[in-house]
């Protein structure tokens, strides 16, 4: 990759990290508009900041956007005869993320188990790597109820990220956080409102207290403690939510639009009640 586009997606990547997710997207565009006009626009060397401008679109809740990158990278890779390795096991990660974002989790596991397949294909594949896209599969198989082989699934990528990674990574706190949803689907809602509560520890340890990724562990626990009949724990959760996401994400990104929806519809905080 040209070593002024690989700076670019480092500096990308960093930022999302940070949660400046607007910012991130500002310095891709910028380096894959400036990377066209020297290279051309059917450049291979323009997959990678692609993925990365889809996953930031995602994030951002333009996921028409994220859909036109994911599937430009995916061309130019098919045009210069790449079927496999780790940057094709990655984008067909995030097109499944994508297309379960958009709630089509039936269309995101087939391109789940094919990214995975191509991951397993890897020599010497980064177990990490492994645990990343079985994770993801298991949050699509909890959508789609099959909740037993999600639960296999996770509970492995678990021990794989507290023993490589430690107990307080980030990805302990997203598998945390599956897990939770998990309790929540099965209706065991105080144990998920337990396992959702640790999440959001980890993640706010590992990401910073105004993180925009916390926000969905925020809304998920919010809806177990409505569950539980605690509706100012809930709205407390969800005004947290809020506030870290606007200004952050597209008005129209689903995690904001949920936020507002259950808190339009959760009652008030009552003095002296």
């Amino acid at each position: 990759m040209d070593e002024r586009l690989r700076g670019a997606v480092q500096r990308a990547r960093q930022l999302r990290e940070a949660g400046a997710y607007e910012r991130a997207q500002r310095c891709l565009h910028e380096a894959v508009e400036a990377a066209e006009r020297v290279l051309g626009a059917g450049a291979l060397e323009l997959a990678v900041p692609l993925n990365e401008l889809g996953i930031l679109g995602k994030y951002r809740g333009e996921l028409a956007a994220a859909r036109r990158h994911y599937e430009r990278a995916m061309d130019l890779y098919e045009r210069h005869g790449v079927t496999g390795g780790p940057d094709i096991a990655a984008l067909l990660h995030n097109i499944a993320g994508l297309a379960h974002a958009r709630g089509d989790a039936a269309a995101a596991e087939p391109v789940a188990r094919q990214g995975l397949a191509v991951r397993e294909a890897i020599p010497d594949v980064d177990p990490l790597d492994l645990a990343l896209d079985r994770a993801a599969l298991s949050a699509i198989l909890i959508d789609l109820g099959r909740l037993d082989e999600a639960y296999a699934i996770l509970t492995a990528a678990l021990g794989t990220y507290r023993a490589v990674l430690g107990p307080d990574h980030h990805e302990v706190g997203v598998t945390l956080h599956n897990l939770g949803s998990l309790e929540f689907r099965a209706g065991r809602y105080a144990a998920a409102a337990g396992t959702l509560g640790q999440a959001y520890d980890v993640k706010r340890v590992a990401l910073g207290p105004r993180h925009p990724d916390l926000a969905i562990t925020l809304h998920n626990l919010a809806r177990c403690r409505q569950e539980l009949g605690d509706h100012a724990g809930a709205r407390q959760c969800l005004e947290e939510a809020v506030g870290q996401l606007a200004g952050e994400v597209a008005e129209s990104e689903p995690t904001l639009l949920a936020c507002r929806r259950l808190l339009a519809a959760t009652a008030p905080l009552v003095p002296g009640v």
